[in-house]
């Protein structure tokens, strides 16, 4: 068991929630367990004796409402120190980070460092004290400065990287994407659809197909029609997206058996192939299949799916990139669900079935109440990215943020989510993902409000009017047009630097 002790006075700096806390073993991956709190305490029961982290959203006023870590810990019975063992690995996340950049002694992460030692001299006097009221108010100011030190660094190293990566040359003509809402028509948003490389149109099997058999393209056939006559390259699909309101009734009624869905997915993508292989410029083929969120399958039947679909796409048109969805990279809640892989499990079996996917496209959403999808701080991301690198795949990284609070439970970056904040999040998301050598794309998660009961998450808003986003990303994506020479420091700071 691993118990943890803090102090949560009224006042306090940092509040503690552990409503979407979760277990982690070695190599970040899910574990299950049970979490329990009361005054001041928190007990974990692992599913495995052995050491484990705790995960659990701590809001901020400096930071925001953000998901954060301890450290691997042995179970014992004694009670460790929570707001300690936070800022623990809040100063070894950093110390790691810097290593594998090697960017200790450059002068563009001096305030960075600068930042994290005065969280390293927080952090040794929280150690030494005897106080325990003394000591998380300690602990709770180096996990501030901690966090803020590594944002800092996530900062420093995405304007350091994206000189190094287009010192000599720009970024090419496929930078920025937007997904579109097929509910929103062309004559609302075209103009601002126009700002963007490439579009991203959802095919829902259940609209597409509502009678077996008969395939009704309507919904969507406004967009590629636009597409065309506008030049703008369409990613279409996911192909394979099992949420429940995706799935034609008629086959959500045989839930659990895979011969009817994998029949249905093998014509469903053939009829795609055909109608639309020619006006298409990519195919998303599935999205969180790994998550097994509502139909139940095993690995194989996760492989034969995807060959399904890749082999039904590529019978019009062989030549047109493939990509699959990964909509909680993090994969941190994956153990709540039976039969639920890691993302890396799922892209390994793929490639050992000789099923080819071009590229990766990971999600990272804020503003909603799922597990999978908590708010974290920069460098987390940043981390998270480094990841993907070994794969040797093109990654695109989809991003969405609201510009209002619609789930007040939600976490949230630095401020309650605006459409300042949305903008600010954008700006320093999107540097960091191009700043990846093996990141080809970003896309913004949607490019127009709909529904005022749903996430803000467009680019316009349900007025039709842009928000400040739409200009944020379009004048990064301008600045990427030409090579951006060498990385200089202007007061300690990147010309791109927005802090």
């Amino acid at each position: 068991m691993l118990r943890f002790a803090f102090q949560q006075d009224e006042g306090a700096p940092i509040a503690i929630n552990i409503a979407r806390g979760y277990l982690m073993g070695t190599n970040d991956e899910s574990l299950a367990g049970e979490i329990r709190f009361s005054k001041n305490r928190v007990e974990c029961t692992p599913s495995i004796k052995r050491a484990a982290s705790l995960n659990l959203e701590c809001e901020m006023k400096e930071m925001g409402r953000l998901s954060i870590s301890t450290c691997l810990l042995e179970q014992r019975s004694e009670p460790y120190s929570l707001l300690l063992e936070l800022a623990r690995y809040r100063i070894k996340h950093f110390i790691a980070k810097c290593e594998d950049w090697q960017i200790w002694d450059h002068p563009g992460a001096a305030d960075a460092l600068a930042e994290w030692n005065e969280a390293r001299l927080l952090f040794t006097s929280a150690l030494t004290t005897q106080d325990m009221a003394k000591s998380d108010e300690l602990s709770s100011r180096a996990l501030i400065k901690g966090l803020q030190a590594s944002e800092k660094l996530a900062v420093a190293h995405s304007s350091i990287w994206l000189h190094r990566r287009y010192a000599a040359k720009s970024a090419s003509k496929m930078v920025l994407g937007v997904r579109i809402d097929p509910r929103v028509q062309p004559a609302v948003a075209a103009d601002a659809a126009k700002s963007f490389d490439l579009v991203a149109l959802p095919l829902s099997w259940a609209k597409i197909e509502r009678t077996p058999g008969q395939f009704d393209f309507s919904s969507v056939a406004s967009w590629f029609d636009w597409a065309t006559k506008a030049g703008r390259t369409i990613l279409a699909g996911p192909v394979i997206d099992l949420q429940p309101q995706n799935v034609p009734s008629w086959i959500a009624a045989k839930r659990g058996d895979f011969s009817v869905l994998r029949d249905g997915v093998w014509k469903f993508a053939d009829a795609i192939g055909k109608e639309l292989a020619g006006r298409t410029g990519m195919w998303n083929v599935s999205s969180g299949m790994n998550d097994n969120n509502w139909w139940p399958l095993d690995i194989e039947q996760m492989v034969e799916l995807s060959r399904r679909a890749v082999v039904g796409l590529r019978q019009a048109r062989k030549n047109v990139p493939t990509l699959m969805e990964i909509p909680r990279p993090f994969g941190h809640d994956l153990c709540a669900r039976k039969g639920a892989i890691t993302p890396r499990t799922l892209v390994d079996a793929l490639v050992n079935d000789g099923i080819h996917i071009d590229c990766l496209m990971l999600q990272f959403v804020m503003g909603e109440q799922s597990s999978g999808r908590l708010t974290r701080d920069l460098l987390e991301f940043s981390a998270l990215l480094d990841t993907y690198r070994p794969l040797r795949k093109s990654i695109f990284v989809a991003l969405g943020a609201p510009s209002s609070v619609v789930d007040p439970s939600a976490g949230y970056w630095r401020t309650p989510w605006s459409s300042k904040s949305q903008a600010a999040w954008a700006s320093r998301m999107f540097s960091i993902a191009m700043s990846k050598p093996h990141v080809g794309m970003v896309m913004w998660e949607s490019l127009m409000d709909v529904d005022p009961k749903e996430p803000t998450y467009g680019v316009v808003g349900g007025d039709r009017k842009p928000k400040p986003i739409l200009e944020t990303l379009v004048s990064i994506r301008r600045a990427l047009t030409v090579p951006l020479g060498e990385w200089k420091s202007i007061e300690g700071k990147s010309a791109l630097s927005d802090d």
